[in-house]
Order: C-alpha cells, then sequence, then structure tokens
C-alpha cells in the first residue's frame, strides 16, 4: 500500500516506508508544539524497550510527568522506594496536588484509582546534561518493581481532536495526517493536514489559503436554510420522563440561536458545569505553576476564538470545535440535553490526565444521582471526539483509560468515541479499548468506536480509521453543523469594491466569518455525535431507569435498537 514520507510525500509500495501493517513508525514533533503544551515525543529508535524488552510505538506525551492512580500517590512509602531506586539517575517523582478547598474535597470524594500527574524532577546535585523523560523514568521501574507496585502508572500522553482539515475536500495532500499517525511531519503538527501550517500549531491561523469556493480550510462557512430542530416542550412529557443527557468532552460552547445555555431547571439545550472547570483549571494551574507553560487553563466552560494569536486575533484551528460537536447531537435528538465539558484546547489538543478527570467526576455525579434521586442529574451518553495513540497496545499501558471508562458503563452510560483520522488500522484510544490487546472483547459492549463515512452514506471516508476494534459507522466527512456567531480578522483571499447590482463588494469566501452560524467539517469527531445522539434518541422512547442494574439494560436496549437501524443504513460491520 502507499505510505507518506515524513515531508508528506508519497512512497511507492515495498520501500522503506518504516510502515508495516497499517502502523506508521515515522513521526515528529515540532518545536512549538513541545512547548506549547510541555510534550515530547517518544522515539523508538533511541528509547528504551517496554515491558518483555518490546520497542515502544511513537506516541507524543507530557515532558515533566507521569500519571499514577491516587493510591499511589497517596503511599508516601511507595514513592520513597521508587525515588530510591530514580537517584542513581538523578531523578525523583514529587507529588504536587492542587490545594485548593474544592479539589480537597473532590479527592475525599474520587475512586482511589483515579489517576493524577506526578512531576518528574531533577534530584541530586549531580551534573545532568538534559532534563529526565518520564518514559526512561517509567521503562526503569518496570525493571526494578513488580507490575503490582506499577499498576496504573503510564505516561501522560498528549491527546489530538478528531477532525480534519478542509480545502473544497476533506484533506489536503491526499490523507489527513501525512505518514499517518498523529505526530509526523505534517500529522497533525507539520506543513500539511490537517493541522499544517499554523493549524494547529504553526503561526496561529485557523485555515490554509484556498480558491473561489469552499477554499477556506477548515470550518467552511455555509448557509443553511433550514428550520430549528423541534424540541418537546415539557420533558417531563416524554416517554422517559426527562431529557436524556449526553455528555460532551470537547472545546466547549460558544454562542448559537439553536444552543441555549442555562441551568438545566430552565431546560436549556446545552448544561455546563463551572464546578468540573474549576477543577481542570486547578490542576492545570497547579502543573503550570510548577514547571512552566504558556498555555491558559480552561476555567471557562466557553469555547474561545483567538487564544493562540490574541494581538491578531486570529481564529483558532479548532475554536467551534464543540460548538459543532454539540449541534450535531442536537440535530439527531433535539429532545436530549448536552452537558459541555470543556477539556480541548483552542488547537485541538488536550492529556489523557484531562480527560480522566471529566470522566471521574462524571462518574461522581451519576453515582451522588443515584445514591440521592437526582435524576436530573444522571448522565446517560458520553461523547468524545479525541483521542491518542499509546505506545503499546498491552493492558498495562491502556489500564488507566479503560478502568474509567468501566466505571462509567459499569453505571449504565454508554461511551462513544471516535476511530480518528488516519488512514490506519493502529488502536486510537481510548475508540480501540472496546478490544483486548488480543482481540479479545473486553466484555464492555457500552464502549463504542465510530469511524467515518462520506456524505452519501455509501462509502468510508478515506481519513478514517478502521479495525476489529470499529463497528459503526457515521456520516463525518463534509457534514453540516453550529458554529459560533463569530467573525475573525482575516477577511477573503480576494476582494474587489464591486460596482454593479447589488452594490456590494465582490469577493472570495471569507474564511472566518462564521456569522451565519453554521459550516462544513469533516472527521471521525463528527460521526461520533451523529451516534451519541442516535442512541440518546432511542434512551427517550424508553421508560426512565433509577438503580444501576436497569440503567444498564436501558442502555443496552437502546444500543441494541440503534445498532438494529445502522445495520439497516449499511453502517454496522
Amino acid at each position: 500500500m502507499a505510505t507518506m514520507s515524513p515531508s508528506g510525500d508519497y512512497l511507492a509500495n515495498g520501500s522503506d516506508s518504516g510502515q508495516a501493517a497499517g502502523l506508521s513508525e515515522v513521526v515528529d514533533l515540532p518545536a512549538h508544539v513541545g512547548m506549547r503544551h510541555r510534550a515530547r515525543l517518544l522515539d523508538p529508535t533511541v528509547a528504551l524497550p517496554g515491558s518483555k524488552n518490546q520497542r515502544p510505538q511513537p506516541t507524543v506525551y507530557r515532558a515533566d510527568t507521569l500519571l499514577m492512580p491516587l493510591r499511589v500517590a497517596r503511599d508516601r512509602d511507595l514513592i520513597a522506594r521508587f525515588n530510591e531506586v530514580l537517584e542513581p539517575l538523578c531523578v525523583e517523582l514529587v507529588v504536587t496536588l492542587p490545594e485548593t478547598r474544592r479539589w480537597q474535597d473532590a479527592l475525599t470524594a474520587f475512586d482511589d484509582g483515579f489517576a493524577v500527574p506526578v512531576l518528574v524532577r531533577l534530584g541530586g546535585d549531580e551534573l545532568v546534561e538534559q532534563a529526565p523523560d518520564p518514559w526512561m523514568v517509567l521503562a526503569n521501574l518496570r525493571r526494578k518493581f513488580p507490575e503490582e507496585d506499577l499498576a496504573g502508572i503510564g505516561l501522560e500522553h498528549i491527546a489530538v481532536a478528531a477532525s480534519v482539515e478542509m480545502a473544497g475536500a476533506p484533506f489536503g495532500s491526499g490523507v489527513p495526517f501525512g505518514s499517518g499517525v498523529p505526530f509526523g511531519s505534517g500529522v497533525p503538527f507539520g506543513s500539511g493536514v490537517p493541522f499544517g501550517s499554523g493549524v494547529p500549531f504553526g503561526s496561529g491561523v485557523g485555515h490554509g489559503s484556498g480558491g473561489g469556493a469552499l477554499g477556506t480550510g477548515t470550518r467552511n462557512p455555509v448557509r443553511l436554510y433550514v428550520p430549528e430542530p423541534k424540541r418537546t416542550a415539557d420533558p417531563a412529557t416524554l416517554p422517559s420522563g426527562r431529557r436524556p443527557v449526553v455528555a460532551v468532552l470537547d472545546t466547549g460552547i460558544g454562542p448559537h440561536p439553536w444552543l441555549s445555555v442555562g441551568d438545566p431547571a430552565d431546560d436549556p439545550v446545552v448544561e455546563v458545569s463551572t464546578e468540573f472547570q474549576a477543577l481542570l483549571a486547578d490542576l492545570e494551574g497547579t502543573m503550570t505553576d510548577a514547571t512552566g507553560g504558556v498555555m491558559p487553563t480552561l476555567a471557562s466552560p466557553l469555547d474561545e476564538r483567538d487564544v493562540l494569536q490574541p494581538l491578531l486575533g486570529i481564529t483558532d484551528s479548532h475554536s467551534g470545535h464543540g460548538t459543532f460537536v454539540t449541534g450535531l447531537v442536537f440535530q439527531n435528538c433535539p429532545d436530549a440535553r448536552v452537558l459541555s465539558l470543556r477539556v480541548l484546547h483552542t488547537d485541538g489538543i488536550t492529556t489523557d490526565a484531562s480527560v480522566l478527570l471529566a470522566l471521574e467526576w462524571l462518574r461522581k455525579r451519576v453515582q451522588d444521582a443515584l445514591d440521592d434521586n437526582r435524576p436530573e442529574e444522571l448522565v446517560d451518553v458520553v461523547s468524545m471526539s479525541l483521542g491518542f495513540y499509546p505506545e503499546h497496545t498491552d493492558y498495562e499501558t491502556g489500564l488507566l483509560l479503560a478502568e474509567a471508562v468501566r466505571k462509567l458503563t459499569d453505571l449504565g452510560v454508554v461511551v462513544v468515541a471516535a476511530a480518528g483520522n488516519d488512514s490506519t488500522t493502529r488502536p486510537f484510544v481510548p475508540a480501540a479499548l472496546v478490544l483486548n490487546p488480543d482481540g479479545s472483547n473486553t466484555e464492555n459492549p457500552l464502549l463504542v468506536a465510530v469511524g467515518a463515512l462520506n456524505a452519501s452514506g455509501k462509502s468510508v471516508a478515506a481519513f478514517s480509521n478502521e479495525g476489529d476494534w470499529v463497528r459503526r459507522w457515521a456520516p463525518g466527512n463534509s457534514v453540516v453543523s453550529t458554529v459560533p456567531l463569530w467573525e475573525g480578522p482575516e477577511g477573503a483571499d480576494l476582494s474587489t469594491q464591486g460596482d454593479g447590482c447589488p452594490k456590494l463588494p465582490r469577493s472570495t469566501p471569507d474564511p472566518d466569518d462564521l456569522t451565519t452560524g453554521f459550516a462544513v467539517w469533516a472527521g471521525t469527531s463528527f460521526a461520533t455525535p451523529v451516534i451519541a445522539g442516535m442512541v440518546a434518541t432511542n434512551l427517550v422512547a424508553a421508560a426512565d431507569a433509577r438503580t444501576v442494574e436497569d440503567r444498564r439494560a436501558r442502555a443496552h436496549d437502546a444500543l441494541a435498537i440503534t445498532d438494529a437501524h445502522l445495520q439497516e443504513l449499511g453502517w454496522f460491520s
């Protein structure tokens, strides 16, 4: 099969591409991405081997932290034993958690398996040539300690939004991410697509240059001539007796006339949580204060437009992503309420630590709602249009995320995740956690991986990942949804004063004029909320459940009805 070189050029079959069985070995991490998100690349050619002397696959991770279960971070004796072993490497592990009252309260309620970032710092007073590498630390700990002491300890991975760039086509130079993995040269952080020159990690420009039509990079603005989806006025009249709640983990929510935001008591389309955002901001701020960083915390639940280049006002590459995803849930299930949790930055980046915090916060919310008989606080579906490629596909590597997802599905929550956009079979998590490393089912059928189809629904989008772990499919290429009513400063590529009738300027499309409120975009990011909305629709038609057992049965039934409909459409494999 044809692959891509690091420069983005095609390589012929049989060439020394470094790719086998659809898994690319060639990756890169531009310096500005590393600086922005305290990230580094795991290079398999020089990295220490992992468990059982296995060479790791490339991945990108925080340069100064490891993730550890709360029970380990609290075990001072175990941390001291780790540091004793690491002393000859001039490395120490430092547990530094937020000291705010809300965090202290949360930690008393969170599960002891909840993952927290632990600082990896220089220790001792020996002369060294470079900062310690968390992967090197982890690999050495695995050489010295039994598996039971290290269970759940792993890298803090960099995760990316699962959307691609459009320039009149679903992606630029033929494939969405250059060499086929998220962190190749141009994929997604190089000169190519979807995150090419400044999108999202270059000069801060949120799109590429284009031609006279649909040449506006990501988020092509469009005019939509259809009425707002009709919503049942009184949720108490629904067969379920309440609105199903779909939690969207994304860039937040922006202003749009379809998507009212407010207190759940007022029955808005979208609910936000200042409590969750404050917890996340505390965590991000604590880590930034301890290590340095340039990205602001995600303290606000609202989607923002120009974080990367505020002096220029340029719209960032993934600004509006969460609003777009929310609109797709609303189009497919107008009777749902969306709980918007902002975990993605405007350049489409987060870490699995932020995602794990969101999942644990949701678990606690659902458990508390069940314990206290507060059905209005229940969550029924989680939609995640994001993920990353882990360095290994063993149980040990994916333990923290797999367990966090399972704790939600055990409470009757359907978790829907994007399959990724790199035309590869390489597992993209959390979606790929549907299967165990040996290919067997996890017996967690409420975790749903979603691949993208083209707009017709008759063919797989060229960029979509696939594999045995991807069974549900929905259109995700060239789909239309809501975007915040924003207008940036860039203007059209070509514009004249105009002297005809009407007396208006003549121009090519203005790429960052989103005041129509709608755009077309592409990615498994946008197939995912379609499936989430379909599941929510089937939950609307089912009587509500107030026990864990009944909630699980209700979720299974709703997913089974969804699957039957997907089979009729030819969208189930």
